[in-house]
């Protein structure tokens, strides 16, 4: 049975597309997206290797096959991100590349890099929803938080993981948020949630306007989120 995606949508001052890279060994699946930014925007992603922060426009995110470790990782994400910068006219360093999936696989970056132009075509339509691309053929859910007066909310995609790839968990915000509050508020709630094999992506690009939110707000807003996403609180120990 086919997946059946709601209408997530996403947040005013993004655009999203997904398509299909031939790079994982599904012959049917999704398997990269590319979201964009309208201004600079914090981009924190939490993964295996670590957490990171950084600032740009654009997020390519491959989901079926790791990078590899070492040198030869840095290099791919290096060339899909110099590539993505010709496609699209943006500086390198304002491109940020994950790839979340099964490691040990040869990847090949000239399969990605060819995927580029349907990516790009593809930003302004809904044909290729962004729930597809995370899709691991397990449950997949889009929900939505505000964050209270103007702070701007919170919107988010989840979908499983399996035995041999990370779940995906990626949070789009209009807040006006830095990349430190976001890892100390990831930091904060991670240490209460069941997220355990899970890859976290939060792209949070300011549109709501001049209000800040601050740490508690965002922190709660994120933990509400992810109840609303389907994560467990984790069990605490008996003392």
């Amino acid at each position: 049975m086919s997946q059946v995606y709601d209408n997530f949508g996403v947040p005013q001052g993004f655009q999203a597309a997904g398509t299909y890279s031939g790079l994982c060994s599904s012959r049917v699946k999704l398997d990269v997206a590319m979201i964009v930014s309208r201004r600079d925007c914090s981009i924190v992603t939490d993964t295996a290797q670590g957490m990171t922060a950084r600032s740009g426009k654009i997020l390519v995110l491959h989901n079926g096959t790791a990078l590899p470790e070492g040198m030869r990782g840095l290099e791919i994400s290096k060339e899909v991100c110099q590539a993505v910068s010709t496609c699209v006219g943006e500086a390198p360093d304002s491109v940020a590349l994950v790839a979340n999936g099964v490691k040990g696989q040869y990847f090949r970056p000239s399969l990605l890099i060819h995927s580029l132009n349907n990516l790009t075509a593809g930003l302004d339509t809904d044909t290729q929803p962004l729930e597809a691309v995370l899709d691991n053929y397990g449950d997949v859910s889009s929900q939505t938080v505000s964050l209270g007066g103007d702070c701007g909310s919170l919107q988010g995609i989840a979908a499983d993981g399996t035995d041999d790839s990370a779940g995906l968990c990626v949070i789009m915000t209009d807040a006006v948020v830095d990349g430190t509050m976001i890892e100390k508020a990831l930091i904060q709630v991670k240490a209460d949630m069941d997220t355990e094999h899970f890859t976290f992506i939060v792209m949070a690009n300011g549109g709501a306007g001049a209000q800040p939110v601050g740490h508690d707000a965002f922190a709660g807003g994120i933990e509400a989120l992810l109840v609303k996403l389907g994560f467990q609180h984790a069990l605490k120990a008996c003392s």
